[in-house]
């Protein structure tokens, strides 16, 4: 450590111009660097509900749906109908829609004098003037269950248009076009946007904002709380300079790579602010107290004691975050653990290089530095918490015994949510058209069941209807759609019932009436040789998600046979494969992060019982974690899954920067009370420092429009402060609390440096 502290001080400018080269680098790939909001699309590729979805999409003219709803004072006017036809045309127009159902377009079934006539519900060409023609077209429209709910609202004051979107097109781009398009197009009502791919575009506009505005707020708050903690420009400068080249080498890397950014690596640089910073305050701290004692060593001195402690904690939060590739289902949380534990290399990288290097710099013209006359509060709560440590550990247990007790009870009422509706606020635009479309409509959320089979035979028809059946008895699929709906409304138009003919000549001669017709495109394969039932699930609740998962895979196994085989997709059953991932994240990663942390620490400290006792603070932590999740309502989501293992990242960043000073206590013959008062005095000052400042910082989150971060950003603050409080008092109190107070002794007042008194 002497050779490589002399050595950085030698060649602090060779350092800095290739910290600059690298940064200039990594800068020309960030103009790359694209945003994909779509959380289903980091399913694993070889999922079978994916791979399903994927392929209606390409058979079917897409399997995803834009869904804009006009709501007025009431539909069946004459000019509401021309905007019908006006919106129609414009969502059709736009490149990457397949197909567009609306009032203006939909396929209309009735009998006629001379039988079964097949066209439009509205003659687009010539939509009615007259009320009296408008009336019996309302009467008419309302008495059909096949609009009546899908295409316009029971009280006839909303309607839809709605446009399938094609597979392996810009889902977002093809929003932001129709959302264009019918800005220029007058209506004195309310047009709102649903289905999933308005959500995505809605969740990309959100993460670029957050990155514009979030995140140089928390920058900006992060340093004024270290100006105020180091009163110095060193202890600004260097850490959120450290940060800052630490994410834009991140964020070139992933450019570089060719992935992009997610609502999870859109967390990254808020990451990298408190674990990157927390190691060049240490850097900069150790060098303020070196100082004190001597002013022309205190950079090698300094340098020399917190490389070890800074790769300490970097290689076990590495670790930390590399556990998530081994124990995540969906690529993006693997995408987010990799990217981490490459962020948080190139930040210790940094600040064992980089930092020094511009501290010689600094301090080739500085003076020498003197103890400031009186403290501030940053050396008060070190202070504080020594003092509490050496005179009230019975006081200090019994306070994080109620709050472990309080938390474990809080542990019992966590929910898990993987409702993406729930990632935005009430008035997001995205909220308002699910509102609609729930109030007064069957919902925007596909469900696909597929039959392989000779969708023309009786067989295969009598069971689509029998499955048909199956899924509307459950009150969240109100509707559902198939080839065999149209066959049984021209039978039923024919005079022979509401069914499927038992003939498949007779089909035969149905099904030539529908030739043609574009909805068929969207129900059966070209060659015959399977359909779709397409149902719309009206809640994603986990007891739905659960049920639909349960009831539909036994309802497939049942009835599947040779000649007829069925499968089930859509988004119902992709957001309980990402419920799973959720738990199955949670539960692995804590328990890979857990065991290489204590693997990793006792190897580097050298002591098992170190590397027990350093991951204290963690469990503690942890236990608060999921304990105020349920006490506050906080569901374990998408986001929220990951700051169990940011706990421990943080967590034993403290522990072994707090056992490094200790150590180095000891070494110098300093004896247990005295090396634990140095450790709460000087590490505790950077821990303390650290966990404001990023606290702070983490707190700026409460300002995203995205749920998930807001929450995130919540749970971090508390991590924050409780990992810096559990390793400031509860590792103090088990490592030196019998020697403090020995049972019948006379009880001593010790101060934050171990000196005790009578």
């Amino acid at each position: 450590m002497d050779i490589f502290a002399e050595g950085i001080v030698r060649l602090r400018y060779l350092v800095i111009i290739a910290v600059t080269a690298m940064t200039i680098v990594m800068l020309f790939f960030l103009k790359d660097l694209e945003v994909n909001a779509d959380v289903m699309s980091y399913l694993p590729e070889e999922d079978p509900s994916a791979m399903l979805f994927n392929r209606i999409g390409d058979t079917y003219g897409g399997n995803e749906m834009v869904i804009v709803g006009l709501e007025g004072k009431h539909v069946f006017e004459t000019d509401m109908l021309e905007l019908v036809k006006q919106v129609t045309d414009s969502i059709r127009s736009v490149p990457g829609i397949g197909y567009v159902t609306s009032l203006t377009n939909v396929l209309d079934i009735r009998g006629t004098e001379y039988g079964i006539e097949t066209g439009r519900l509205v003659d687009e060409y010539d939509i009615p003037g007259e009320r009296e023609a408008l009336d019996s077209l309302k009467a008419y429209t309302l008495s059909k269950d096949i609009y009546r709910g899908n295409l316009v609202s029971e009280d006839a004051t909303a309607t839809l248009v709605i446009g399938k979107i094609l597979t392996n097109v810009d889902r977002t781009e093809v929003v932001e076009k129709i959302q264009q398009k019918l800005k220029g197009i007058p209506f004195e009502g309310n047009i709102y946007y649903g289905g999933m791919p308005v959500t995505l575009l809605e969740l990309s506009r959100i993460i670029i904002s957050d990155i514009r505005y979030i995140a140089p707020l928390a920058f900006v708050l992060i340093s004024l709380v270290l100006l105020a903690g180091f009163r110095s420009v060193h202890g600004v400068l260097l850490p959120m300079l450290t940060v800052l080249i630490a994410i834009t080498w991140t964020m070139g890397v992933i450019a570089m790579l060719g992935y992009q950014i997610t609502m999870l690596s859109n967390i990254i640089p808020v990451i990298l602010l408190a674990v990157g910073s927390a190691y060049a305050i240490h850097v900069v701290n150790a060098v303020m107290a070196e100082k004190h004692i001597d002013p022309n060593k205190a950079l090698q001195r300094a340098v020399k004691y917190i490389v070890v402690p800074v790769i300490l904690a970097s290689v076990t939060t590495i670790f930390g975050f590399l556990s998530f590739i081994a124990g995540s289902y969906l690529t993006l949380i693997r995408e987010f653990g990799m990217f981490s534990a490459v962020g948080i290399f190139f930040s210790m990288l940094l600040t064992v290089t980089f930092v020094p290097a511009l501290l010689a710099v600094m301090d080739e013209n500085d003076r020498p530095v003197k103890r400031p006359a009186t403290s501030h509060i940053f050396d008060r709560i070190p202070e504080k918490l020594s003092m509490l440590v050496f005179n009230h550990q019975r006081w200090l247990l019994t306070i994080w015994l109620l709050l472990l007790g309080v938390s474990i009870w809080g542990m019992t009422k966590i929910e898990r949510r993987v409702e993406i509706i729930d990632y935005f606020q009430q008035d997001n635009i995205v909220r308002k058209g699910e509102d609609l479309l729930a109030e007064k409509f069957n919902g925007s959320t596909p469900l696909f069941l597929k039959i392989d089979g000779d969708v023309q035979s009786h067989t295969v028809l009598q069971m689509m209807s029998q499955a048909q059946d199956y899924m509307e008895q459950f009150d969240y699929i109100p509707y559902t759609q198939s080839v065999a709906d149209l066959i049984k409304q021209m039978n039923d138009v024919m005079g022979e019932g509401k069914v499927i003919p038992d003939d498949d000549v007779k089909i035969a001669q149905l099904w030539f009436l529908l030739e043609g017709q574009e909805i068929m495109e969207q129900l059966v394969s070209p060659g015959f040789d399977e359909g779709i039932i397409q149902g719309y699930v009206t809640s994603n609740e986990l007891e739905v998600l659960r049920e639909i998962e349960t009831n539909f895979e036994a309802f497939v196994e049942k009835h599947s046979t040779e000649n007829l085989s069925m499968s089930v997709t859509g988004i119902p059953v992709m957001m309980k494969r990402l419920d799973d991932s959720i738990i199955n994240s949670q539960t692995y990663s804590l328990i890979i992060a857990l065991a290489l942390v204590v693997l990793m620490t006792s190897l580097l400290l050298r002591s098992f019982n170190k590397g027990l006792l350093a991951v204290i603070p963690i469990g503690v932590t942890l236990i608060v974690l999921f304990g105020i999740m349920g006490i506050t309502g906080v569901p374990l989501d998408i986001a929220t899954v990951l700051t169990g293992s940011v706990t421990i990242g943080i967590g034993i960043d403290y522990s072994i920067h707090f056992f490094s000073r200790l150590g180095e206590g000891q070494q110098q013959q300093l004896g247990l009370q005295e090396s634990l008062g140095r450790a709460i005095s000087i590490s505790g000052k950077a821990i303390v420092i650290n966990m404001i400042s990023v606290s702070a910082g983490f707190a700026m989150l409460v300002f995203s429009n995205l749920v998930p971060l807001q929450r995130f950003g919540f749970l971090i603050a508390v991590t924050m402060i409780t990992a810096g409080m559990a390793t400031l008092t509860i590792l103090p109190v088990i490592l030196g609390g019998r020697f403090i107070q020995s049972k019948g002794k006379k009880k001593e007042t010790c101060n934050q440096k171990g000196e005790c008194y009578s």
